[in-house]
């Protein structure tokens, strides 16, 4: 067919509206969480405490002044308080100060008392450990036996003090506090 000239133009037919009804949604997997090696929900891992502190340092190199070798570090134990203690291999103790940067050496004597010697160079260490291994002092005698001079001598003072006291009857303590009361008076706040 040929189309003429004189041929009249048509519109299109009118579409009735109809509502189409939403597409659904795609449901989408959850992703899982990137791979952690560590499960963080117990809390995070821990590490061995490799540092040291400064009272540690400190107390390292005063014992290598004082020609006291003491190659781990964190043997030495920081009590917080500005002091640190350290066991050596022979069973004696190693206590230093850090407000008087001082380092003792604590060790049994042969008798079995403690001795303490302030160690401030190899020749204080030398001088220190042969002091205490050639003691020979008692350093705790026993005390006597029960031979009743102090049990006498107790007895003596009770009677002395005894002698000293006077009895009071009731009524004059109650005077003297009656005595006492209206002779003091009170003292009053200071005035600004």
């Amino acid at each position: 067919m040929a189309r003429t000239p004189s041929a009249r133009k048509t519109s299109p037919a009118k579409k009735t509206a109809t509502k189409k009804a939403p597409r659904p949604r795609k449901q989408t997997q959850p992703r899982p969480a990137l791979a952690s090696p560590f499960d963080l929900r117990g809390g995070l891992p821990t590490r061995t405490t490799t540092w040291m502190t400064d009272l540690q340092g400190y107390a390292t190199l005063a014992a290598l002044i004082a020609g006291i070798t003491t190659p781990t570090i964190q043997a030495w134990h920081d009590h917080h308080d500005g002091t640190t203690t350290r066991t050596l291999n022979d069973g004696t103790h190693l206590h230093y100060t850090l407000t008087t940067r001082t380092l003792s050496w604590q060790t049994l004597c042969p008798m079995g008392a403690v001795h303490e010697y302030v160690l401030r160079n190899p020749a204080d260490t030398d001088a220190a450990q042969a002091d205490a291994e050639s003691c020979t002092r008692l350093h705790w005698t026993p005390p006597p036996t029960n031979t009743g001079t102090h049990l006498t001598a107790r007895l003596q003072t009770a009677s002395k003090a005894t002698a000293d006291t006077q009895p009071m009857s009731i009524r004059e303590i109650a005077d003297s506090i009656t005595a006492r009361a209206d002779t003091e008076a009170p003292k009053g706040h200071p005035e600004p």
